[in-house]
């Protein structure tokens, strides 16, 4: 995993926003994709035993009110590959988390990436690394200070849709406890 795959020379990263947000329902509600969580479970608070369309919806109202919520990769005019990245105060479930606490002052405009997806058939294609690139020049070009992921082998989460340290690592971010760090601009 040390080494970069190489990536589809036509793939693309792009924000959710209300103009892809097509893309983005098409792509959650594809087979092998997370229709199941549709990326909220630490977006509100009470939305854990919900059903998927209720999901869907308040992803849908996020997007729609402008909230930022991560970015698609795409391959031609298909969506192929998911991550979650956003302002950590737009994370509900994050304020007060002991496994994922704040690092970064309140002023410091910290980003935060808790989860890619790439289907099964698209994986060691580059995807998930072009994924973190788009998400950190996403977080950049919004006015991010600091970008923060917490890869599941080294931040003791089983779960491993929040990437592994080698990802991080390839993308410049440094270990600081159990996240891993990208500073955009110093402060």
């Amino acid at each position: 995993m040390s080494a970069r795959p190489a990536a589809t020379p036509e793939l693309r990263v792009r924000p959710v926003t209300a103009e892809t947000w097509n893309d983005f329902a098409e792509f959650f509600a594809s087979k092998g994709c997370p229709h199941f969580c549709w990326c909220t479970l630490y977006r509100r608070r009470g939305l854990k035993g919900a059903a998927g369309e209720e999901k869907k919806g308040v992803m849908r109202a996020l997007v729609e009110a402008g909230t930022p919520v991560g970015v698609l990769a795409y391959a031609g005019s298909t969506a192929v590959g998911w991550c979650s990245v956003a302002p950590r105060e737009t994370y509900a479930c994050l304020d007060g988390s002991r496994t994922m606490p704040r690092a970064t002052p309140p002023q410091t405009s910290t980003w935060t990436i808790l989860c890619f997806f790439v289907p099964r058939a698209r994986r060691a294609q580059g995807i998930a690394h072009a994924l973190l690139d788009g998400a950190v020049a996403y977080a950049r070009s919004s006015g991010a200070d600091v970008v923060e992921g917490y890869p599941f082998d080294s931040a003791g989460i089983t779960a491993t849709h929040r990437g592994h340290s080698q990802l991080f690592k390839a993308a410049r971010f440094t270990p600081d406890g159990a996240r891993w760090v990208r500073r955009l601009r110093a402060r």
